[in-house]
């Protein structure tokens, strides 16, 4: 008999607390997987609280999460948006420029669709570079293992320095009576061809690669890169950068060339006049440099006050809430921000609704050999940097299966 004092453990008690411990290690799962713990170094009181510069005391550090490390899901969703929204524009500025002052004009259903193809093109590249996909039988081929992709946290998208190439050589085309949209497909076909010279780049072996780009020159060109860079912002900044490169027209020494420029702008010849949503300015006009400068001013503060996990969001947070200022904005009753485009726009759009057909132009293919040898500096020039702010080694098989697959990935999705 068992004694008064104590009872016994039924089977229905032990399996209730084996339920309930359960639950509760599932429910802590599932928090790990969306928020992670402290014990991870998630911790989200030194992540989010602001910082007051004038209030004396040390903030709580907060380190630097390796490469490979499983993020928490909420984590990765608010870093990767920010990233999205930060190299959104960069991606679709160049075709949009393209296709809108180049190829044709009044067409923006094309326009459209171009800003769409480039998304989905540069998504699906960049998926594939992040993944670093093992290519079969090379290892037996070329003694070692190739990848497609460099296994980075880096973009695959357009290139700012193809637009004069193809803005040359599409004015050429139409000269001698070519349609724009062939003209584009003339030079889709000579781009393919001459990408094959960054595909025997990634084969070469890695000392070669770095006797043709050593360091010094890849660390040059990645930093007149970012120069270039800022130059563009600043057009940008002013208006916009169509406005901004028509501003040499209006000079009273180049009227004689160019002929007199129209007060405002018109499809057939783009003046120094800048159009955004529904006001029309001059480029550099005290409207836009205010719109920019407030992105600037919450920049700047987010810097100075922002926590840690503002720091890492600043520029969509930045781009937000300057967004708000302009559409709550107007100049003489006009709005900075036209959503008629979008409206119009269809739902969804894929590549296949638009074909260029495939052709070849020689003259272009000297300019498009150098600007892809430029890339091929651009790509393991931010791969190497990469590296760098990341922690990682720069002299180990890794690094050089990194750079070998970004070329190769740069190549094919070219």
């Amino acid at each position: 008999m068992p004694d008064a004092g104590i009872l016994p453990e039924t089977p229905t008690n032990d399996k209730q607390t084996k339920e309930g411990e359960s639950k509760g290690l599932e429910r802590k799962g599932i928090l790990q997987v969306l928020f992670g713990d402290e014990e991870q170094g998630y911790n989200y009181k030194a992540l989010c609280l602001p910082h007051m510069p004038c209030l004396k005391g040390e903030r709580p550090p907060v380190r630097l999460f390796p490469v490979d490390e499983p993020l928490p899901l909420t984590f990765s969703l608010v870093m990767g948006l920010q990233h999205a929204f930060a190299m959104v524009g960069g991606l679709v500025t160049p075709t949009y420029i393209l296709f809108r002052y180049s190829i044709d004009f009044g067409n923006t259903a094309l326009q459209q669709y171009a800003i769409v193809a480039a998304l989905i093109t540069n998504g699906i590249c960049t998926i594939v570079n992040v993944a670093k996909l093992p290519v079969p039988l090379t290892k037996k081929i070329f003694g070692r293992q190739l990848y497609i992709g460099s296994g980075l946290l880096s973009v695959v998208g357009t290139n700012f320095t193809f637009l004069p190439i193809y803005e040359s050589c599409i004015e050429h085309m139409k000269e001698e009576g070519i349609d724009g949209t062939a003209a584009f497909g003339k030079l889709l076909g000579t781009s393919m061809a001459c990408a094959t010279i960054q595909l025997i780049f990634s084969l070469l072996p890695h000392r070669i690669i770095g006797k043709v780009f050593p360091p010094i020159v890849c660390a040059v060109a990645v930093t007149l890169i970012g120069v270039g860079l800022t130059g563009m912002g600043m057009k940008f900044w002013g208006g916009g950068v169509v406005c901004a490169d028509s501003v040499w027209k209006l000079h009273e020494q180049a009227v004689d060339y160019v002929g007199p420029q129209p007060e405002f702008p018109i499809p057939e010849n783009p003046s120094a006049y800048c159009e955004n949503g529904d006001v029309i300015l001059p480029f550099g006009s005290p409207e836009y440099i205010g719109l920019g400068f407030s992105v600037l001013v919450f920049l700047v503060a987010i810097e100075i006050f922002g926590s840690t996990f503002m720091k890492n969001c600043n520029m969509i947070l930045a781009l937000l809430l300057g967004f708000m200022v302009a559409g709550l904005s107007d100049h003489e009753g006009n709005s900075y921000v036209d959503s008629s485009k979008i409206t119009d726009a269809p739902a969804v759009d894929f590549l296949w609704t638009e074909w260029f057909g495939i052709g070849f132009y020689r003259p272009a293919v000297i300019p498009m050999l150098i600007a892809y040898i430029i890339s091929t500096i651009e790509t393991i020039g931010d791969i190497t940097a990469t590296h760098e702010v990341s922690a990682m080694e720069i002299d180990n098989v890794e690094y050089q299966e990194r750079i070998q697959g970004g070329l190769m990935s740069d190549a094919i999705c070219s």
